[in-house]
């Protein structure tokens, strides 16, 4: 008997995505990883990818580079004020790895 599965369209979305391998993660701490749709990224998929990594230290530096292409942070005031805060929880700066090609 053939199993029915009902996706919502954001399922579907980031399964495509991640299946044409769009690939940008972020972390403050190296432990908890965020794709480019800032849903959560289980780092033991990376597998044996290569990716090239920035830091990023000051929210604009970061959005200026990916913020047309992420969500991980909202645009403006609210955006930093939540990337600064996590910077001090985290005492590390934001990193950034992109999936070589």
């Amino acid at each position: 008997m053939k199993k029915v599965i009902r996706l919502t369209e954001a399922d579907l979305t980031r399964i495509v995505k991640r299946v044409i391998e769009e690939s940008k993660y972020g972390s403050f701490d190296d432990e908890e990883w965020y794709d480019d749709n800032d849903s959560r990224f289980n780092k033991s998929e990376f597998g044996d990818m290569e990716f090239d990594d920035e830091v990023f230290d000051e929210f604009d530096d970061l959005q200026s580079k990916h913020g047309h292409d992420t969500k991980w942070f909202d645009k403006g005031e609210s955006g930093k004020k939540m990337f600064d805060t996590y910077k001090d929880k985290h005492k590390r700066p934001f990193k950034v790895r992109t999936r070589r090609d």
